[in-house]
């Protein structure tokens, strides 16, 4: 009985069948903004609803599978998010909380992340790259604080509109980190005294040739390591228990045919 579980739950076939589950969830979803389909509400929920069955039947047949040791399907990332993502559209949410339910109901889409090892592997890598992330975004503060100040200090009273303010100056900065406009943001200044090009030079090169390409090195990184650990995950050999519990239903099995043998 486990064997045929697990024999269903890792045929391709049947990962492609939730895939396809995932997307009438996602097209039902967009049928929702359409004000035409208001009146196919009642359907499109019972739609919504058969797509939470054979999520929380996945989710049954999935943990089932994984029988004797039942913690092995938390260990998995991608199993604690589609078990979350069940409980959460299991909490009966209506009146004034119908948009929290849809918001919930979206959730459901994210699951296409996981649906091939090459995605799991990009997304991985996001998760991973946050610590890197953050320490980049505080040099990245640290920037923005520097020239912010000085900017303001320098400019106000020539282009107020940009930097008349430290909020309005940090915002011209991240306009000059994107590279759109920011010659039509420099002009003013450049005109009431052609050295203060090397601020904004000076902005550009550090902000977005130096600390974007460091962000673009650590997403690299983590990447390799990704796909190192998904190669490591794919030879990972089975524990003693899960060979254990082959055996004993080996012997199951042969202790069935010789039964029927000896009649």
């Amino acid at each position: 009985m486990l064997t045929s579980i697990r024999k269903i739950v890792n045929n391709p076939s049947f990962n492609h069948f939730i895939t396809i589950v995932i997307l009438i969830q996602a097209a039902v979803l967009v049928l929702e903004t359409i004000p035409t389909f208001n009146a196919y509400y009642s359907i499109l929920e019972s739609i919504s609803m058969g797509v939470l069955i054979v999520y929380i039947i996945e989710a049954g047949l999935k943990i089932s599978g994984s029988y004797p040791n039942f913690s092995n399907y938390f260990k998995n990332g991608w199993n604690i998010l589609d078990f979350s993502i069940i409980i959460l559209s299991l909490i009966p949410l209506g009146g004034g909380y119908s948009t929290i339910a849809r918001l919930i109901r979206l959730l459901r889409v994210t699951r296409l992340s996981n649906r091939s090892k090459e995605m799991s592997v990009v997304v991985m890598t996001i998760i991973k790259s946050i610590p890197s992330m953050v320490n980049i975004f505080l040099l990245l503060s640290l920037l923005f604080f520097m020239y912010s100040i000085a900017g303001y200090h320098l400019f106000s009273s020539i282009d107020p509109a940009h930097w008349g303010s430290l909020p309005r100056a940090i915002i011209t900065l991240f306009q000059i980190l994107t590279l759109e406009g920011w010659v039509e943001v420099m002009a003013p200044a450049t005109h009431a005294n052609p050295l203060n090009i090397l601020f904004f030079i000076s902005f550009i090169v550090i902000g977005t040739f130096i600390v974007i390409n460091i962000f673009v090195a650590v997403i690299v990184r983590k990447s390799e390591e990704a796909y190192k650990a998904l190669e490591e995950e794919i030879r990972h050999p089975a524990t003693q228990n899960e060979i254990l519990f082959e055996i004993k239903e080996i012997r199951k099995k042969i202790d069935e045919l010789e039964s029927r043998l000896t009649k």
